[in-house]
């Protein structure tokens, strides 16, 4: 079986392992056709990749990997200095580009790398301009899927893979006193009632194959042995792994009937009713995938997903970059979609769930699929975020 060398190609699966206020992050990436000769890893990396074969992996133990964080990136602008292309909320720890501000030496306003939001006062507003993983320690994991040599070396460009596994994970980062993102209940664009949207089925592909395949090894990964599983907002596709069934709460009593997962199901508006019609501890596992955006008060239907949990019983969240125009919530379409990761850590943070726990995956390639309207235009699957914690015991 062909090693990795300067002579092959390889597609590898970087996992960047970091911690951050007590919760467990896990970011992942593919990268495909890497070029030992070419492109750029740490030199301990590349070290450890030479000769790795498909299956095989390497780990660079945790360390800083993307630099110290330097107390001269932080700036104290005017608030006029403000200067959003679209109307956006400013708020304590939001990340926007770089260019969004005046006064930042160096910096134009074609400029997208991101800053934080420190502290928003009337008149001013503090911004850290460090890369959102500086001072973080972290581990990288590398993983071999596969290898095949190189027929020609044409040169050109080159990729660097820490940068790409690193941009954007740090946006999930919680801040110390908290991120003061807005309270709910939140607005959306659209006007038209739960009833008369989801009047009739809409048997549609969420997320692409390859993406759906994510959702339900992760599934796999974190069910277990789970018995009473309830599939919150559930659809005609729970992505639920086989051999697991579960009780579906929705809008639509013929796509939940059309869910061959689902064996039990309850028509709920959680919009207009925020609470679970079940009893205290139904449930060893709640899960909700791609749906949570569309609610106008997450946090307190977490808040009962808490309580017809078990003690120890788990929730997991998964959501990717889709969703029906006008129907998510606005502070959702307005953060990046790593800042939604963080927004739905300190929704069950503010509960009181514990264990919290995420991970994102990207860069798999996107099946060849005729129901796909996006194939081949987009070759790479969407991408999927997710997010589990536990009520405590």
């Amino acid at each position: 079986m062909l090693g990795i060398s300067t002579d092959t190609l390889a597609n590898l699966r970087f996992r960047l392992l970091w911690q951050d206020h007590g919760v467990c992050h896990e970011d992942c990436l593919v990268a495909e056709r890497f070029n030992l000769w070419r492109d750029m890893c740490p030199p301990a990396v590349r070290e450890a990749l030479l000769g790795l074969r498909p299956g095989e992996r390497c780990c660079l133990p945790a360390g800083n990997l993307l630099g110290d964080w330097d107390a001269c990136k932080v700036w104290t602008l005017p608030r006029k200095a403000f200067r959003p292309a679209t109307p956006t909320e400013l708020f304590r720890g939001r990340f926007l580009p770089q260019g969004a501000f005046r006064g930042i030496p160096g910096v134009f306003p074609q400029n997208i790398r991101p800053c934080r939001v420190l502290e928003c006062h009337e008149d001013t507003v503090v911004v850290d301009a460090n890369h959102p993983l500086a001072g973080v320690e972290a581990s990288l994991d590398v993983e071999v899927l596969d290898v095949w040599p190189k027929e020609s070396e044409f040169g050109g460009s080159c990729q660097d893979w820490l940068e790409r596994v690193a941009d954007g994970p740090g946006l999930k980062r919680g801040l110390a006193g908290g991120v003061c993102f807005p309270e709910e209940p939140y607005t959306r664009k659209s006007s038209q009632s739960e009833q008369e949207f989801y009047a009739q089925p809409r048997i549609v592909g969420h997320v692409d194959r390859q993406a759906a395949a994510r959702i339900t090894a992760l599934y796999r990964e974190l069910l277990g042995g789970s018995q009473r599983v309830l599939d919150l907002m559930a659809g005609w596709e729970s992505h639920l792994p086989e051999g697991i069934r579960a009780t579906g709460l929705g809008m639509n009593a013929e796509e939940m009937a059309a869910n061959p997962a689902v064996d039990h199901s309850v028509v709920h508006d959680l919009n207009a009713q925020p609470w679970l019609p079940f009893a205290d501890g139904a449930f060893d596992a709640v899960v909700c995938a791609l749906s949570i955006e569309y609610l106008t008060r997450p946090q307190t239907v977490l808040r009962d997903v808490w309580r017809v949990l078990v003690p120890g019983g788990l929730v997991v969240v998964v959501v990717s970059h889709r969703w029906f125009p006008g129907w998510a919530v606005d502070v959702w379409t307005e953060l990046h979609e790593f800042e939604r990761v963080g927004l739905i850590t300190h929704w069950l943070q503010r509960v009181g769930f514990g264990a919290i726990a995420t991970r994102s995956d990207r860069g798999w390639p996107r099946p060849a699929d005729a129901r796909d309207r996006y194939f081949p235009r987009i070759q790479h699957a969407d991408p999927i975020h997710g997010v589990w914690a536990r009520r405590p015991e």
